[in-house]
């Protein structure tokens, strides 16, 4: 069902070594002919040596081009995918960090149903990888748990709203895979408290999570405008919304996106809370790796990228099946298609690159089952943090490039 790289990649230098002894017998062929008997003995003595510099300068140039066949031949060939997609593999499963009861993003339901924005992202990646999107584990962590766990192998993927940055990358051994959610950080506070600009929460007391950016982002923020405050920490995430219900402390600050999910789905009357329009810091949310296997980030970052390529093609969850009619070159590519016929300026036959899929160690249909099993961007933006959901946000700068939006695919091609 799936491509392997490794057995691609021996057919293809099987067959440039069959190209390459060919051209030896040639040449063989051809010193033996300007060598036979025949001319005068003055004219074979002078042919002789000249068979043996042609032959050798030949055999020479033959090696190297065997050489460059071989790397020829191998470049498009793809991998096996690295030793992370065989572990996930032989597994049959996909083990993904996510957040602890974030609605929108990662949350279960009383049967143990997951479901949100980043969980979806996890399916796809099963989808592309293990041929179902259902075969994934979810493992719930906090911030530093999750970085941890990825770190240490407990997890395939961290998906869960973490913002990347140049720290956590280096001091945790990862890699992002990209940014599918850009945020900043915000302030939830009860209506009737009449608070409405951050200068308004001087000498309030704040609760924030500690191991994430919005702790550093609120001392850095409230130091350089001369606010003062008091930070209530909490390493629990419940904890802390408790603690604002119950009156602890005067606001909550987290990552927009975070505040949005609390108040619909945590507070026990969202009306009776707004969110401040003020926003002190850019939190790129994004999917992250561990730092080692290239082939593994490739898949994630790529899976990623055939979610919003989708998008951009118009190419949904509802119409992907008839989506693969299309003539258009990309939507072909994407769903591992073959133009016919070839376009104008086209490789020969037998020339032309594997496609997509098997450039990374999958087979052809790895995109076509992530949006046909889960959705392309705007799918699963749309279910679990758009109009369709609870939560209701705006797409803002996640919207495509083409809306004005920060969110573009990597060409595929």
């Amino acid at each position: 069902m799936y491509a392997k790289g490794g057995q691609r990649g021996d057919l293809h230098i099987a067959t440039g070594l069959g190209t390459v002894v060919q051209l030896l017998f040639s040449a063989i062929l051809l010193r033996d002919m300007i060598a036979m008997p025949g001319p005068p003995a003055r004219m074979q003595f002078a042919i002789t040596p000249l068979a043996t510099v042609l032959t050798t300068a030949l055999t020479t140039t033959l090696f190297i081009l065997a050489g460059m066949v071989i790397i020829a031949s191998t470049s498009w060939a793809g991998s096996p995918g690295g030793p992370t997609l065989a572990a996930v593999r032989q597994a049959g499963m996909l083990r993904c960090g996510v957040s602890i009861g974030h609605k929108g993003f990662s949350s279960s339901d009383a049967s143990g149903r997951w479901s949100g924005f980043d969980v979806d992202y996890c399916r796809a990646v099963a989808a592309a990888t293990l041929g179902k999107a259902d075969l994934v584990t979810f493992v719930p962590a906090t911030v530093l748990n999750g970085l941890q766990a990825l770190s240490q192998g407990e997890v395939d993927i961290l998906s869960r709203t973490v913002t990347i940055t140049l720290k956590r990358v280096v001091e945790f051994g990862l890699h992002p895979v990209g940014v599918n959610f850009f945020d900043g950080q915000g302030f939830l506070v009860r209506r009737d408290q009449g608070l409405r600009t951050l200068r308004q929460l001087s000498g309030r007391s704040i609760c924030v999570q500690s191991g994430t950016t919005a702790e550093d982002n609120l001392r850095e923020t409230f130091l350089a405008r001369r606010i003062a405050y008091t930070p209530v920490v909490f390493v629990d995430f419940q904890e802390m919304i408790r603690t604002l219900v119950d009156g602890g402390c005067d606001a909550v600050t987290a990552d927009s996106s975070g505040l949005a999910s609390i108040r619909v789905s945590a507070l026990p009357h969202p009306e009776d809370y707004i969110i401040l329009r003020q926003r002190i810091s850019k939190e790129p949310l994004g999917p992250q790796v561990r730092k080692g296997d290239d082939d593994w980030l490739e898949i994630a970052r790529w899976t990623l990228m055939a979610m919003i390529e989708a998008e951009e093609l118009g190419i949904s969850r509802a119409s992907v099946d008839a989506m693969r009619s299309s003539d258009n070159p990309r939507a072909m590519r994407l769903l591992g298609l073959s133009p016919s016929p070839p376009p104008p300026g086209s490789p020969p036959p037998g020339t032309k690159p594997p496609s997509l899929g098997r450039a990374l160690g999958l087979d052809d249909e790895w995109a076509y089952r992530i949006v046909s099993q889960v959705g392309n961007y705007g799918d699963i933006f749309e279910a679990n943090l758009g109009a369709a959901s609870p939560l209701k946000l705006d797409r803002g700068l996640n919207e495509l490039w083409t809306r004005g939006g920060l969110l573009f695919a990597l060409p595929l091609r």
